[in-house]
C-alpha cells in the first residue's frame, strides 16, 4: 500500500475511495482507513489546485505590481537625474548604494554566508564582471542618449534574448507559438528605432542609444542564463546581490571620477526623492520583493509583470519629460508587448 501511494498518490487515491463506497459499511477497519485515503485525496486536491494557481496565475499580486510600477518610473526618474549628474557618475553611486543595501538584506535574513560553497565563488565572479558590469554601462550609457519610453520597450527584449540563448544551449524548447512572439517582438523593436524619427522630444543620438539598450537586455539575458543553475541552488537574491558586488569593479572606475566631481547640492527635493526613488524603490526593494516572489511562485507567473514596466514606463515619460512617440512606434511598442507574451508562453494549459 505505502509504496502503490507514494507511485501515484491520484491512482491509489481514487481506486481506493471506489472500494470504499462499496465494502466500508461492512467493515469497520477499513472504515478508518477510507476516512485517512478521503483526507489524502483532499490534500492531493488541493495540492493541484494550488500548483495551477501558480503556474497560471489566478489572482493579481499587488507585491509585483508595484515593483513593476516602480520599475516602470525608474526610466523616468533616471533621466530626470540625467540632467543634474553625469550617467557614469549616477550609475556608480547607485550601484554602490543598492549593493551596500542588498547585502544589508541578505545579512539581515541570515543569508549573506550561509550556504556559500566554494564553487559558486568562481562562477559568480565571472557572471558579475563580464555580464552585470559591463551590462549596467551599457544600460545607462544608451539611455542617456535615448528616450526613456524608448529604452524601456527595448530594454524590455530582455526575456526574448534569454529564451534563444536557454533553447542553444538546450534547456529550453521553443514552440511555434514562442516563436511567432518572438518575430513579432524583434520586428516591434525594429519599428520602435526606425520610427523614432518622427517623435517628439527625442534626443539626437536616440539610434545610438536605442542599440546599447539592446546590448544591456542581451546582457541580462546572458546573465539570467549563465546565473540560473545559481539561483537555483543558492536562492535568486543572493547571486544577483553578489553579481552586483562582483559588477563593481566594472562599475566604479567607469563613473568614479563624475560621482566625486558631481553637483549634487544642485539636486533640489525633487531629485533627492528621484535617487530615493532610484535607489531605494526600483532598486533595493525591487529586487528584494521580485526575487522574494519568484521563490514563492513560478517564474513564468513573474515574468507576465515584466510586460508591465514599459507600459508605466512610456505614459510617464509622456507626463514628466513630453516625450511623444511616433504613430509607427505605438505600433511597435504593441508587438514587442504581445510578442513576448508569446515568446514567454508557457507550454502548460490554464483551466478556463
Amino acid at each position: 500500500m505505502d509504496q502503490r501511494l507514494e507511485q501515484d498518490p491520484a491512482a491509489f487515491t481514487a481506486n481506493y475511495s471506489r472500494r470504499c463506497k462499496r465494502e466500508a459499511s461492512s467493515n469497520a477497519v477499513f472504515t478508518s482507513g477510507c476516512s485517512i485515503v478521503f483526507l489524502l485525496r483532499e490534500v492531493h486536491m488541493e495540492q493541484e489546485t494550488d500548483a495551477i494557481e501558480e503556474r497560471c496565475g489566478t489572482f493579481l499580486d499587488p507585491v509585483l505590481l508595484l515593483v513593476a510600477f516602480f520599475w516602470g518610473g525608474n526610466f523616468v526618474t533616471y533621466k530626470y537625474l540625467m540632467g543634474f549628474i553625469p550617467a557614469a557618475g549616477l550609475l556608480a553611486t547607485r550601484f554602490v548604494l543598492i549593493t551596500v543595501m542588498l547585502l544589508v538584506v541578505l545579512a539581515i535574513r541570515g543569508q549573506l554566508t550561509r550556504g556559500n560553497t566554494r564553487g559558486m565563488w568562481l562562477r559568480l565572479a565571472l557572471a558579475g564582471v563580464l555580464i552585470m558590469g559591463v551590462q549596467q554601462v551599457l544600460f545607462v550609457s544608451g539611455l542617456d542618449l535615448t528616450a526613456a519610453g524608448e529604452g524601456s520597450l527595448l530594454f524590455a527584449s530582455a526575456p526574448i534574448f534569454t529564451a534563444l540563448m536557454a533553447a542553444a544551449l538546450g534547456h529550453e524548447r521553443i514552440t511555434p507559438a514562442n516563436w511567432v512572439g518572438i518575430a513579432a517582438s524583434m520586428t516591434g523593436c525594429a519599428m520602435v528605432i526606425l520610427g523614432g524619427a518622427g517623435a517628439q522630444h527625442v534626443p539626437e543620438t536616440r539610434v545610438t542609444g536605442d542599440l546599447l539598450m539592446l546590448g544591456s537586455a542581451l546582457g541580462y539575458a546572458a546573465f539570467m542564463v549563465v546565473s540560473k543553475p545559481l539561483m537555483t541552488r543558492y536562492g535568486a537574491l543572493k547571486v544577483v546581490t553578489f553579481g552586483f558586488l562582483f559588477g563593481a569593479p566594472v562599475v566604479v572606475p567607469f563613473g568614479a571620477h563624475e560621482a566625486l566631481t558631481a553637483q549634487w547640492s544642485a539636486l533640489g527635493p525633487v531629485g533627492w526623492v528621484a535617487m530615493f526613488w532610484t535607489v531605494v524603490l526600483a532598486g533595493t526593494f525591487g529586487f528584494t520583493a521580485w526575487y522574494w516572489r519568484i521563490s514563492k511562485t513560478s517564474a513564468s507567473r513573474v515574468a507576465v509583470y515584466q510586460y508591465i514596466v514599459p507600459v508605466i514606463s512610456l505614459i510617464a515619460a509622456t507626463l514628466f519629460l513630453g516625450e511623444r512617440p511616433a504613430a509607427i512606434q505605438i505600433v511597435g511598442a504593441f508587438l514587442v508587448l504581445v510578442g513576448l507574451y508569446f515568446a514567454r508562453r508557457p507550454a502548460a494549459t490554464c483551466p478556463s
